[in-house]
């Protein structure tokens, strides 16, 4: 078992910060015995849930402080209210743009003594300021490979015998201004944050299983005006970009070449998606054209000229993603699973498209949704809450070493204890 429920009476919220929804839940860690849940046999119940529309950000940066107060104390009042419990601290998932990925490395002398716990824990205490901008603070630090002495991309040092202990470590970035203003809306209301991680790490932990995460995986979460590429490898997150086009950028085109209004686009995109084939191009669809005027009439295009659109910008995104696992190591990857998943993710034909556009290079790919979420809400099993739930694990459950993510001291007991277990 590589994630296992630490408490299952403890409850955590959580709150996604996503690019066109923001999310908040109150879910409950529970043990079971079946082999369902998190692929570990354990379930994440949502006890209470609140989202609407995202306000107050936009694209790349924070518009209106008020509008996202008012936005994230709303969700985060109607997952308290649900729950039926008084929310006084939540962990934040940050959007993939206010983050920042860096590689770092760092040494200890060990004495020529074995390595226990002390050694990994004080190695991983490092200045971490050297390595990011004036206006970012660490979030997440994730071992990729230690060395001791002469012996290189060691897994697990415990135990070994050297006189220099080093490790590589892959830093996550946020904002600080972001950090501070999140900080600042939820203390006004009397809420503390007990931490930040990254969006599209959370995703990850909610939609692949054990096998996938340390054989490879790549997830690619489709949002609303990005997409974001996560790399794993041996249990540790190596890669983590950006693509500033989403799902929205879809729903764009449409409306702006069948000169529809964005509801009725939006509606396209969801009810047709996109198909790849002939025998459906002349399909005939009815669409509300509104002229310069304001007025609308109603026209008749094929399927194929919706899908023309649609398959256009697809292209551009997954040709983008394609380019950033090339970046993160194809050797490293030829044998990963690629994950799809994040609102964009619901696409009607997408997994066609991708298989008849041949992309990956034949790696297995697979729609990812989050593994044993229960709720009384249908939203709770979407791949739109793939973030929430994956925020969840890295409150309630336990990781393994190489994917450590922890925000201040008070975790540093945790992180032994995932030291301790090993993978």
């Amino acid at each position: 078992m590589l994630r296992e429920i630490i408490d299952s009476k403890k409850d955590v919220t959580v709150l996604d910060l996503g690019t066109n929804t923001i999310c908040a839940a109150t879910i409950r860690g529970q043990s079971n015995d079946s082999e369902e849940g998190l692929g570990i046999g354990c379930t994440l119940r949502v006890l209470g849930v609140g989202y609407q529309l995202a306000k107050g950000l936009k694209r790349n940066s924070l518009t209106d402080m008020d509008e996202l107060e008012e936005a994230i104390i709303s969700t985060i009042l109607s997952a308290g209210k649900e729950a039926k419990k008084s929310i006084k601290s939540v962990f934040v998932a940050l959007p993939s743009w206010a983050l920042s990925s860096h590689c770092a490395t760092t040494s200890i002398n060990i004495r020529n003594l074995p390595v226990d716990d002390i050694h990994v824990r004080s190695l991983a205490n490092f200045d971490t300021s050297q390595y990011v901008s004036d206006h970012s603070e660490v979030i997440q630090i994730f071992p990729v490979s230690y060395s001791v002495d002469e012996i290189h991309d060691v897994v697990d040092p415990i135990g070994m015998v050297g006189s220099k202990l080093s490790a590589e470590f892959h830093l996550i970035a946020a904002q600080s201004s972001i950090i501070k203003n999140i900080t600042y809306c939820l203390n006004q209301n009397n809420i503390s944050v007990s931490g930040f991680t990254s969006s599209t790490y959370a995703s990850a932990l909610s939609v692949a299983l054990d096998n996938e995460i340390l054989s490879g995986v790549t997830l690619i979460d489709i949002g609303g005006s990005t997409t974001s590429v996560a790399c794993i490898y041996e249990g540790t997150l190596l890669y983590l970009g950006l693509i500033p086009v989403g799902s929205q950028n879809i729903t764009n085109d449409i409306a702006t070449v069948l000169r529809t209004t964005k509801s009725n686009a939006e509606r396209l995109k969801i009810l047709y998606g996109v198909s790849i084939g002939v025998t459906i191009d002349e399909e005939p669809i009815l669409v509300s054209r509104v002229d310069e005027y304001g007025d609308e009439t109603m026209q008749t295009i094929s399927k194929g000229t919706l899908d023309s659109i649609v398959s256009s910008r697809l292209d551009e995104i997954l040709d983008l993603a394609q380019r950033h696992i090339l970046e993160c190591g194809a050797d490293k990857l030829l044998y990963q699973r690629v994950i799809i998943t994040g609102g964009g993710s619901r696409l009607s034909g997408l997994s066609e498209f991708i298989k008849a556009r041949k992309y990956f290079n034949g790696m297995a790919v697979r729609l990812g949704k989050p593994i044993g979420t229960v709720g009384s809400h249908d939203f709770v099993k979407t791949a739109s809450f793939s973030c929430t739930a994956g925020s969840a694990i890295c409150c309630l459950g336990e990781l393994p070493h190489k994917m450590l993510a922890y925000m201040d001291k008070s975790l540093w007991q945790r992180i032994i204890t995932w030291f301790r277990r090993g993978v």
